[in-house]
């Protein structure tokens, strides 16, 4: 294909830049309903951010007023696609809805402020071109039969007979438009002065990553400016070298940043280090505040005088108050804060120039957020409050950036989960929860260990995923030229170690689920798995209840956890005393949904979920999958205190051991209990299947499903059945969600308030 851009236009605009996408053999009829919600989600973005800002201060929309208007428009009735577009967005009335190769090139357009548009070509006559207007050129509006003309000086695209695209990328012409029988077309992406190379490229491949995933078809990329300006073998982007300028980030140009970089370069002028290498505390706050709990530990003249106990402290410096003579401060750390005094003659700074006054610098130069050292002796305030007389103070960390404000904190609860370090400074209660979860796993780990079981490190790459029902998330090993998948579960590593002799292991690590975000699952998260020979899911049963029970006095000093919510957001005691209570899948159904399965048939069963389920899901759904569904729609959240819910259909999973109940057995139920508290699954646990045959019988089972479309069910994988075939003696196994358990102990109402970097939506 011809493309080209004249060489007027390069002179009159030398920083033109422009991406060329050439896409042939596209099906134009992708699914609109997954790219209205993609849409959707990044007009959301764009909705924040310009929330509170003037859009005509955006530099890349700037330059394109400044063009129009030398066109001789007015930037009020003509304005370049892409601000028109975002204003839009702005004022909620979305983008156009038209066809998917428009609909994603308009969400590009907005998503990054960029100009863009595109042309049929198999409607072009010759060859396409940026050109400067004559004023005689002819042009058909798009979804108008009148002929108009261009403006003379006005930027165009044309073809070899008419205008493709008046005053520059304002609006298509009829002739050329995209329309759902398009078959190849070409894709332009805009850039003036303030739009840098890369923003071009980058913009450009997330619009063929997308125009290929859905509507198929071949691409080609280019890039245009002054020094190629046509489509060529040169101007591809993989010919180019493109240079990543990366802008300064917008905190660079806040006044308090620009104030604390300044004091920072007078600091340095002084003959200062900064961020020295180390310092040696010899107290954390709050087991300096234990240790002296109660205590007289003397007066302000005797910590002056050196003749109280002495410490030395380290920590962010969080409240400053100058009082004349002293100065008042808070230094926090991790466990804590506590007092400090400043004095203006007996207190020291480690580095300051003989000549320039301690308490000043402390008062000019430093700032909240600074971190420093502090020596000193300590003594009570007349209110009583434990203070450490400063003799000696340390900066140990100048900080460029503020503090959230000390009164409102992290309002935004993204912020809080992306940037989980200010979380973590100016939130106590997040500090405790997440040190609580440290405790827990340690607490856990010394359980195990004392019940003889060892822990093992097992492969987080697979070749070939299994354990669970779930889609894996797929990677690449290009040493091997191979595909490769992050665990789903750890399970199938740990059961071949018991076929291998090790009776009694366990792992607690990360496995990776490519599933949806919500309040109770992120899709990397941390798995406690543990496989004991000769035991049954009774044994485990037992061993479960009593872990709850022990981390319950660990953490607590009783059973007793205190008031939790449940699903419906009522509160309810929890005590995780044991024996926990017991019932069948098939009893709890009976129990809290007063229905009982034996006297349903299959289809009584649908019409029962009719409406609470998809129907997709419940059509084709055999007899024991249908029983698990009633128990999650009628059941499940009736499991306030402790339940071990036993006895589950063969369906939901193909690695447990079938009953030994014969009348169990004939209906095809296994040997798996769940253990529910506050309608919430906490555990999972089975009498693992040991029996070769039966083991292959059900993967090639779930291998069908998978082929059949089911993208949670499992492969086939045969290194597995040959590790059974050599032996694998019967064992109970169990598996806990760490994240999830940590909910339950701190009371936290999200599992991102567990998790140090949840993982988090763009728009969040």
């Amino acid at each position: 294909m011809n493309f080209y851009i004249e060489p007027s236009v390069i002179e009159k605009y030398p920083q033109l830049k422009i991406g060329v996408l050439i896409v042939k053999g596209i099906k134009n009829q992708g699914d609109m309903d997954e790219i209205a919600k993609l849409v959707e989600t990044n007009s959301e973005s764009v909705k924040k951010k310009y929330a509170g800002k003037e859009i005509t201060k955006e530099p890349k929309i700037l330059d394109w007023r400044e063009a129009y208007k030398a066109f001789g428009y007015k930037p009020s009735s003509y304005r370049c696609s892409a601000e028109a577009l975002i204003r839009r967005v702005i004022a909620d009335k979305g983008l156009p809805n038209i066809n998917p190769v428009v609909n994603l090139y308009n969400m590009i357009s907005v998503k990054h402020s960029l100009p863009a548009g595109a042309d049929d070509l198999d409607k072009v006559s010759g060859t396409i071109r940026l050109a400067m207007a004559k004023g005689n050129e002819p042009f058909v509006t798009l979804g108008s039969r009148e002929e108009d003309t261009a403006k003379e000086g006005e930027i165009i695209y044309r073809d070899d007979k008419e205008v493709l695209c008046k005053a520059w990328n304002w609006r298509e012409s009829d002739k050329s438009k995209i329309t759902e029988e398009s078959k190849n077309v070409s894709l332009v992406i805009e850039g003036l002065e303030h739009t840098r190379p890369d923003e071009i490229t980058n913009a450009l491949n997330e619009l063929k990553t997308l125009i290929q995933k859905y509507c198929d078809g071949q691409a080609e990329t280019y890039y245009l400016d002054h020094e190629i300006p046509k489509v060529c073998e040169e101007s591809k982007v993989e010919n180019r070298h493109i240079a990543l300028d990366l802008p300064e980030p917008d905190y660079h140009f806040h006044e308090s940043f620009q104030i604390r970089k300044q004091k920072l370069k007078e600091i340095r002028e002084m003959g200062m280090d900064p961020y020295p290498h180390k310092y040696e505390p010899t107290h954390q706050m709050r087991a300096l505040s234990d240790k002296f709990e109660g205590l007289a530990v003397g007066t302000s003249e005797e910590a002056e005088g050196s003749t109280t106990d002495a410490a030395r402290i380290a920590g962010r410096l969080v409240l400053f108050r100058a009082m004349g003579k002293n100065a008042f401060g808070q230094v926090q750390d991790e466990t804590g804060r506590i007092q400090v005094m400043f004095n203006r003659d007996q207190t020291k700074v480690n580095g300051l120039p003989e000549g320039e006054a301690p308490l000043k610098f402390i008062e000019k130069k430093l700032d909240l957020g600074d971190i420093v050292g502090v020596e000193g002796y300590l003594f009570r305030t007349q209110k009583g409050e434990l203070t450490i007389f400063a003799s000696e103070v340390t900066l140990l960390c100048k900080t460029l950036l503020p503090l959230p404000d000390k009164h409102s904190g992290i309002t935004d609860k993204g912020t809080r989960y992306r940037k989980r370090w200010l979380d973590l400074i100016t939130n106590p209660e997040s500090v405790k929860r997440l040190q609580a979860r440290s405790l827990l796993v340690s607490k856990i780990r010394r359980y195990y260990e004392d019940s003889n079981f060892i822990e093992v490190e097992t492969p987080v790459l697979q070749n070939i995923y299994g354990g669970a029902e779930a889609s894996p998330f797929i990677t690449n090993l290009n040493a091997l030229h191979q595909m490769m998948y992050l665990r789903i579960s750890i399970e199938i590593s740990l059961k071949k170690l018991i076929v291998g002799g090790l009776s009694r292991v366990f792992e607690i690590g990360k496995v990776y689920r490519n599933e949806g975000l919500d309040r109770t699952h992120n899709p990397e998260f941390t798995m406690l798995e543990s496989y004991a020979a000769f035991w049954d899911y009774n044994d485990v049963m037992v061993h479960t209840e009593n872990l709850f029970a022990h981390l319950a006095k660990e953490l607590y000093g009783t059973t007793e956890i205190g008031m939790r919510k449940d699903k419906q957001g009522n509160k309810h005691l929890i005590d995780l005393k044991t024996p926990w209570k017991r019932l069948s899948m098939k009893d709890a159904i009976k129990t809290y949904g007063k229905i009982d399965p034996d006297k349903l048939s299959d289809d009584d069963m649908r019409a029962k979920l009719k409406g609470k389920i998809e129907d997709e899901k419940i059509n084709n759904a055999p007899r024991g999958k249908l029983i698990a569904l009633l128990f999650e729609e009628f059941a499940e959240h009736h499991l306030i205190q402790p339940h071990h819910i036993i006895d589950h259909p063969i369906e939901t999973t193909p690695l447990c051991k079938l009953h030994r109940d014969p009348k169990l057995r004939d209906e095809k139920f296994v040997e798996r209990f769940e253990s529910f508290i506050l309608g919430y699954e906490f555990c999972n646990a089975y009498s693992e299947l040991n029996d070769p045959e039966l083991q292959r019988k059900l993967l090639k089972r779930q291998n069908k499903l998978r082929e059949g479309g089911n993208l949670e069910a499992n492969p086939m994988d045969e290194e597995f059945i040959e590790a059974i075939c050599q032996g694998m003696p019967p064992t109970g196994g169990l598996g806990i969600g760490i994240d999830r358990l940590t909910m339950l102990f701190t009371d936290a109402f999200s599992i991102r308030d567990v998790l140090y970097f949840p993982m988090m939506r763009p728009e969040e």
